[in-house]
C-alpha cells in the first residue's frame, strides 16, 4: 500500500511524456530563388520546438520547382526530408526520417487592391522510415488551403488561413489534421519580410495545438531577373 503513491506517480509521468504538448513554436526561414522567366525555386527551412522548450520535436528542409503558369496560377513539385521525433519526452534522442514528393497548386485572386484570396491544393507521398518504435511505411496526404491577405498599411500586412488535411495510410483514408493561422506581415524591402503570428492546430481524437510561429523570408534573384 505504501508504494501505491510512487507507482501513481510513475504511470502520470510516463503519460505525461506520451502526450503531445499543448503549446510550441515553428521557426521558419523561407528562400525563393527567382532563376529566369516564370521558373522559380523554391526553398524552406523549419526548427519547430518541443512544447515550450527549445528541444526539437521536428526539423525539415523542403525544396522543389515553380512554373507560374498565368498571374493567377503557379504549379510547383518538389521533394522534402522531415526528422521527427519518435515520442513527446525530451530524453529520447531518436528521430524518424521521412522523405518527401510533393506536388502543389497555387490559385491567387485580387479582390481589391489591398485584399487577395489564395487557394491552394498540395498532395504529399510520405515514405516514413522504419524506427525503434514502429516498422516504416507509405502515406498519401491531400491538403487544401484557404487564405486571405489584407494590406493594413504601407508595410504592414494580415494573413488569415485555414488548412485541412486528409491522409490515406494503412489502407485508411482519414482526418489527419487541421490549422488555423493568423499571421502579421512586414515587408522590409521588396525582398525581404518578416513574419509573425498564432496558429491553432487540431490533430485526430480532439487532441489540438497553440503555436507561435516565426518566418524570415527573402526571395532571391538569379542572371539579373527583376526582384
Amino acid at each position: 500500500m505504501k508504494n501505491i503513491p510512487v507507482i501513481l506517480f510513475l504511470i502520470l509521468k510516463c503519460t505525461a511524456h506520451a502526450q503531445r504538448p499543448s503549446t510550441g513554436a515553428w521557426f521558419t526561414a523561407n528562400v525563393p530563388v527567382k532563376i529566369k522567366g516564370k521558373w522559380q525555386m523554391h526553398n524552406d527551412g523549419s526548427y519547430r520546438t518541443l512544447g515550450n522548450r527549445t528541444a526539437a520535436s521536428q526539423y525539415l528542409y523542403r525544396t522543389g520547382i515553380r512554373y507560374q503558369v498565368n498571374t493567377s496560377l503557379s504549379a510547383t513539385a518538389g521533394v522534402a526530408f522531415f526528422f521527427t521525433r519518435t515520442s513527446f519526452d525530451k530524453g529520447n534522442p531518436e528521430f524518424g526520417r521521412e522523405f518527401r514528393t510533393w506536388q502543389e497548386l497555387l490559385y491567387q485572386k485580387q479582390i481589391s487592391p489591398g485584399l487577395q484570396w489564395h487557394n491552394r491544393l498540395r498532395t504529399e507521398q510520405r515514405f516514413f522510415e522504419e524506427t525503434k518504435r514502429r516498422d516504416a511505411f507509405t502515406a498519401h496526404r491531400f491538403r487544401l488551403r484557404s487564405a486571405l491577405i489584407c494590406k493594413v498599411a504601407k508595410n504592414w500586412s494580415v494573413n488569415v488561413s485555414e488548412e485541412y488535411f486528409r491522409q490515406l495510410a494503412h489502407r485508411e483514408f482519414s482526418f489527419d489534421q487541421n490549422r488555423v493561422i493568423a499571421t502579421a506581415i512586414y515587408q522590409l524591402n521588396k525582398t525581404t519580410q518578416l513574419q509573425g503570428g498564432y496558429m491553432w492546430l487540431l490533430w485526430p481524437q480532439s487532441s489540438s495545438q497553440h503555436l507561435l510561429t516565426f518566418t524570415f523570408q527573402k526571395t532571391i534573384s538569379l542572371h539579373g531577373t527583376g526582384n
